[in-house]
């Protein structure tokens, strides 16, 4: 069974022969995107790769510069570093999970305004007040559907939303694409 993804047949294929760039022990992520200064910033924190490199080239693709984290403690210390505009945070991570993680950058005075939105495979009932009361402020499931993706990333850091949050969803007649992670 194959999974569904975003990718084009004429797409760059460089990113995926180059992902050792993405990870790194420096603190500053030194293999994040900065060739626009202008670019809002954001965060991915996802310990499975192939989620974490649809998730950028994704991000990429829609003109956002990201940085990488595959744990919580260095999804930490990467936000303190580097004041991402966004994160999105997976829950399930291996030494620390993403509610903790949010908990914690939530009780920061240097992170605390920054949005966190999960991003992740709990689904059941309750998982989404969950991630709400630890601090995310908005919660998407996988398998991702790109467009609410998109959308809910946009909403938050949009010029025109002062206050964050979902703003007015464009309903277009394309159906949405969904990744499988």
């Amino acid at each position: 069974m194959g999974r569904s993804t975003y990718r084009a047949e004429a797409e760059n294929h460089v990113s995926i022969l180059n992902r050792a760039r993405y990870h790194s022990d420096n603190p500053t992520n030194a293999g994040a995107h900065r060739d626009n200064t202008n670019r809002k910033r954001i965060l991915i924190v996802e310990d499975n790769d192939l989620s974490l490199m649809l998730l950028n080239d994704f991000l990429v693709i829609h003109g956002y510069e990201t940085l990488e984290a595959g744990h919580g403690l260095e999804a930490i210390k990467l936000t303190q570093d580097n004041k991402p505009d966004l994160i999105l945070m997976d829950i399930q991570l291996p030494d620390l999970s993403g509610l903790d993680a949010t908990r914690i950058l939530k009780q920061d005075d240097q992170t605390k305004c920054i949005p966190i939105i999960a991003v992740t495979a709990f689904a059941m009932p309750g998982d989404e007040d969950k991630a709400l009361e630890s601090g995310c402020d908005a919660y998407i499931t996988k398998p991702v559907i790109l467009d609410n993706l998109l959308r809910t990333v946009d909403s938050f850091l949009s010029p025109f939303s002062l206050t964050g949050g979902p703003s007015i969803i464009n309903k277009s007649a394309k159906p949405p694409i969904t990744v499988e992670m």
